[in-house]
Order: structure tokens, then sequence, then C-alpha cells
């Protein structure tokens, strides 16, 4: 779109992850060793450090006070600074976190964008998307991809859909780009392998971040939910709780049976809500939705837990954590009760 082709350096700032941002970078021909090492780009490094914190601490990479164009050629080169530090903490969670931290952050400043730009955005991230004057309007097939449509309001059958394309207000498609931004960020960041020049010039801050990540997982092992203590928890479903809030892509089997294992134990909803929301991409929305649909709330069935059988079928049962209460009973629900009665494994 030609009104954006020149976006001016604040923007850039804004929105890290366009393609106009990387090219403007690109432009300035810095090396690697020189954007970790030359004291030139000092504020640049501080100011990565700090989204990585924020990201992590507040769920959102935050604002920075930028007053001259050195303020916002640091902001900008703060976004591959963080992304090569997160790579090197080299932690799944912690990548989530970051990843959604980026994403939260743009998506406050594209609500106020106007709806050329949102569209202009949607295209550079590979997004089937155009404008009809009235709508938002964005190919199906890409709605399927990124839309939230685990709980009613984002499901097609509730949507506009004429000749493939789905009708959104600015405000709907703003929340699918944040899906779209941190996705593109988790999934360019796992797997990579950290360089060593990152380790050596930021290793102090990389340890500090796995410690926190550290504490953070042992402070959700210890929390209770209610009255029930995690510690007690069957290895089944400690597996299961523990990929969830690690941010891995649990089927939805894992989940299903997880919550109806709480709701058999009468956990309330507020307090598996506080289970999921460790997650590093919690979506409250879409969890409730889910929770109510198990529990019977939103549907005609309240589902039962699936038994020990069931849950070997569907591959969450760790053969390698199984202790001598679970080779004698026949349903995680009663593994749990035996443990509460201080019967040791």
């Amino acid at each position: 779109m030609p009104a954006f082709m020149s976006i001016e350096i604040k923007k850039l700032a804004m929105y890290p992850f366009l393609s106009s941002t990387r090219e403007f970078v690109r432009g300035l021909n810095i090396s690697v060793e020189e954007l970790l090492t030359d004291i030139a780009y000092e504020k640049a490094r501080t100011f990565g450090i700090e989204r990585l914190e924020n990201a992590f601490m507040k769920g959102d990479v935050a604002d920075r006070k930028l007053i001259s164009e050195v303020d916002f050629l640091a902001e900008i080169l703060s976004y591959p600074i963080a992304r090569m530090i997160a790579t090197c903490v080299q932690d799944r969670y912690f990548i989530k976190r970051y990843a959604l931290g980026e994403a939260v952050h743009a998506s406050k400043h594209l609500s106020k964008e106007s709806k050329d730009f949102l569209v202009f955005v949607g295209k550079d991230l590979g997004l089937d998307v155009t404008d009809d004057g009235n709508t938002l309007k964005l190919h199906f097939i890409d709605y399927l991809r990124y839309a939230p449509t685990r709980y009613k309001k984002w499901k097609l059958v509730n949507r506009t859909l004429e000749g493939g394309w789905v009708s959104l207000s600015k405000e709907d498609f703003t929340r699918i780009i944040q899906e779209v931004v941190m996705k593109k960020i988790s999934n360019e960041l796992e797997g990579r392998s950290c360089e060593e020049l990152v380790m050596d010039t930021f290793g102090r801050e990389i340890e500090r971040f796995k410690g926190m990540v550290l504490a953070h997982k042992k402070r959700i092992e210890r929390q209770p939910v209610g009255k029930i203590s995690i510690t007690k928890l069957p290895p089944c479903m400690r597996m299961i709780l523990s990929a969830i809030q690690s941010g891995e892509n649990v089927p939805h089997m894992g989940r299903f049976a997880f919550v109806a294992f709480l709701n058999a134990l009468g956990i309330s909803r507020g307090e598996m809500l506080k289970l999921f929301s460790t997650a590093p991409d919690f979506d409250e929305e879409r969890t409730i939705y889910q929770i109510d649909h198990i529990t019977g709330r939103i549907s005609s069935t309240k589902y039962a837990p699936p038994g020990c059988d069931k849950m070997k079928t569907y591959g969450l049962c760790p053969s390698d954590r199984i202790d001598n209460i679970c080779k004698r009973v026949r349903n995680p629900v009663s593994y749990y009760y035996i443990r509460l009665k201080g019967e040791k494994t």
C-alpha cells in the first residue's frame, strides 16, 4: 500500500516485527558484534533486557520514554537483541511469554490505528485481508488458522461469511493480528540455537532469566488450588498441568481429561482458571468456554474423567512415572484420594 511504503521511525519502533522495520535495520549495516558490544548501542541493549523483563512479569513488553531519534533507534534495535537473548534462555515457556508480550503490546497500539494501516500490517504478516469500505474482510482460511474459534463469538457459523470472506470489525481484526504476531515470533525463536557471542555478552542476564523461570515453575508446583494439592496429583495429571503451564501443545483430550478430573474433585471454575492462567499464552475467554462445556454449564452433559485405561489409549499416561498407587487404581481420581489419606508410593 503506497501510503505506508515509507514509515516514520516512530512507527517502525512501535511495530518492530514489520518487514519495513527489518529493511530499515538491514540498511544500517550494523554487525551483530557491533550491536552486542559497541558502546553506541548500550541503550538498545538496556531496552532489550527491559522488553524481556516486562513481557515475563507483566505480559507486555511495555513502552519506554522515547524522545529523540536516537531513542527510537535504540527501541528498534532492542527488538532483535531481545529475540537473541530469549533464544539463549532456552525455555519454551519463556519464549511463549515473550512472544505474547510483543503481541499484546502491538495490539494495544494497533487498536488506535486506521483501518488502512491495519490492512497494511495484516498483508505484511501474510494475511489475505481487504477493506470494502464498511468492514474488514479476511479470507476464511486465514480466519480459521488464527481466530480463537473454540468459543461461541469466534465460531465461523456466528460470522458473516460471503464469497469466502469473513467480515470483521477493527477490534476483532486487531485481536487476530495479535495471535499472528505471537505465533510468528514463537515459531521463529523455538528451536534456534544460542549464539556464543550473545551468551558471552548477556550471560548474567540469561542466567537471571533462567532463575526467574525456575522460581516461577517451583511456585506453581507448590501452589494449592482450593483444597487440592498439586503434589498429590497423579503422574498423568501433573504431566498435563506441567505441559499447559509451559506453553506446550496439549492435545484436546489432555485438556478435557484435566478439566473433568478437577471437576470431579469439586474444583470451581475460578480455581481452574487460576491454574490455566499460569500458561504463557493464557486466553481467559477461550478457557472459560472450554471449562463450561466440559463441566456441563453450557452443554447437556457433565463429563466424567477418563479412567486409567482410556488415559493410556489417549497416550496421556506417562509410563516412566507410574508408581505403586498407579498400579492399584483404575481412575486418576482414586489415585488422588489415596494420596490425600497420606499413603506413600
